[in-house]
């Protein structure tokens, strides 16, 4: 009462409603996100947490409320996961209001720091599922399979991917990332050589297109060759079990590790916001192999090699 009481006395004069808030935030996250698909998705968590919010003042959002939508939504059989992405759209809009000096503090966010997610255990795809989807799907669907599992890519960096952004001769990309943030990843030579396979467009700059046209609704489609899959197999009498496109992403991340790649490089290159989420692909390798990547640039040898050393002590 006392938060409330204040707030109102402070952000009289600037009062927002919930509604208003999110006039205001929807210009903004347009341009701070850069997929529409994750534009939606905070659209579709604000519009689930206006049923517990609307027609309140934006300053009078407190923990009360934050914790009375939480509670909705577990009444509601909702998994923690979902209810942490509401709480991210929530947050976002709370943000925003801060910054707009609607209102002051973020009961969202700190709500989401300490709900945990059951995270789903991850499962490597079979090699041979892999290959029997990749013979249901377009040239261009399919290397962008190979190019995720070649990167670790996320699906939606993949359809943004751009030439001006692949340096060929250095064998890099500029991957434009969550949140709309950059950063620089090194290419094997497979990955190099899928990029560099894909027909130039004078329609577009994109590195994966159908006929001149950027991919718009790849994740139906992948799950369309997911699902036709399935049907193919159970008619052939095969075992199949189906997998995500994101699962590419670990598949990539298992491979790297065993063949001989660190944990704090595959941090940087998938860009983890912490070391213990990569250290969840330690549970695919053997002690003696995860052993050697949690090792990696803790010890100078691994980087620099013994000769390097010497060198360096002489000099």
């Amino acid at each position: 009462m006392r938060e409330k009481a204040v707030g109102r006395a402070k952000f009289g004069e600037e009062q927002r409603l919930w509604e208003d808030a999110i006039v205001a935030w929807a210009s903004y996250i347009r341009q701070q996100v850069g997929s529409p698909r994750t534009v939606k998705r905070y659209a579709d968590s604000l519009v689930i947490a206006g049923r517990s919010l609307a027609g309140m003042p934006i300053c009078d959002i407190g923990k009360a409320e934050i914790n009375r939508f939480v509670a909705t939504r577990r009444a509601g059989g909702v998994t923690n996961a979902t209810i942490r992405r509401d709480l991210m759209a929530i947050s976002s809009l709370l943000d925003f209001s801060e910054d707009e000096g609607w209102r002051e503090g973020n009961p969202a966010l700190d709500k989401m720091r300490r709900l945990k997610e059951n995270r789903d255990p991850i499962v490597l795809p079979d090699e041979d599922d892999y290959r029997f989807v990749l013979s249901r799907l377009a040239p261009a669907y399919a290397d962008m399979l190979r190019a995720a599992r070649a990167t670790g890519m996320r699906q939606d960096e993949l359809v943004r991917a751009t030439r001006k952004q692949f340096n060929v001769a250095g064998r890099s990309l500029l991957v434009r990332g969550k949140g709309n943030k950059q950063r620089a990843i090194s290419l094997s030579e497979e990955a190099a050589a899928i990029f560099e396979r894909q027909p130039a467009s004078l329609l577009c700059d994109n590195i994966f297109h159908v006929n001149g046209k950027p991919i718009a609704q790849a994740a139906f489609v992948y799950s369309r060759a997911r699902r036709a899959a399935q049907k193919a197999a159970q008619k052939e009498g095969r075992a199949f079990r189906g997998f995500r496109f994101h699962d590419m992403r670990h598949l990539y991340a298992v491979e790297f590790l065993r063949d001989g790649g660190d944990i704090y490089t595959l941090k940087e290159h998938l860009r983890h916001s912490s070391v213990k989420t990569t250290e969840l692909y330690l549970d695919f390798l053997t002690p003696e192999e995860a052993e050697a990547a949690k090792r990696g640039r803790l010890d100078p040898r691994a980087a620099l090699g013994e000769e390097a050393i010497v060198s360096a002590r002489k000099g």
